[in-house]
């Protein structure tokens, strides 16, 4: 058994995830594409994806999302500052990742250490588009994450994807109690 917490993701936050995950791709043309996971999705709908689970992230803990677009950098890495932890949230949407769900951290460059150095926490959520519901699914310490060994998915073109810092669900802990020791 599960101990997620359910989101409902309603139309209205969808237009809005819409809206910021196209200003948040339209810095591609200075900084290049980013994308993750599933490598044939554009890097508009891997910043959607990403949203979910940030939107998921505000809701329940009923903080604002970032909304703020940097025209001459990236953002520093966390998506929330949650009491005076830096957060990250990592959302999934590949069925699979409901029922085994891992938190995939980048790991390639050397931008990606720079953005874990920045974060305290890294929250792993699940979209599932057909329920409109976001799962958040747990949460990790830097300390554990930087405790795996990098490592690379296998395609199923071949070859490998980029370097990852994986941590099972096992050792999530669970959302309900950083709601309840760290908000304000």
């Amino acid at each position: 058994m599960n101990n997620y917490v359910e989101v409902k993701i309603t139309d209205q936050d969808v237009a809005r995830a819409k809206t910021l995950a196209r200003a948040r791709d339209a810095k591609k043309e200075k900084f290049g594409a980013g994308r993750h996971g599933n490598l044939s999705k554009s890097s508009e709908q891997s910043h959607t994806d990403g949203l979910y689970g940030e939107i998921a992230i505000a809701k329940y803990l009923g903080i604002e999302l970032d909304a703020e677009i940097y025209d001459d950098h990236g953002d520093a890495g966390y998506d929330f500052i949650i009491g005076d932890l830096k957060a990250d949230v990592k959302t999934a949407v590949s069925g699979a990742a409901y029922m085994n769900p891992w938190l995939k951290v980048p790991a390639q460059y050397k931008k990606d250490q720079k953005k874990i150095d920045n974060c305290d926490i890294f929250i792993a959520c699940y979209y599932n588009s057909r329920k409109s519901l976001a799962y958040i699914q747990g949460w990790v310490t830097k300390e554990t994450l930087m405790n795996r060994e990098k490592e690379r998915i296998p395609l199923n073109k071949g070859g490998f994807g980029p370097w990852n810092y994986m941590v099972k669900k096992e050792e999530f802990k669970n959302i309900q109690d950083l709601a309840l020791t760290h908000t304000k």
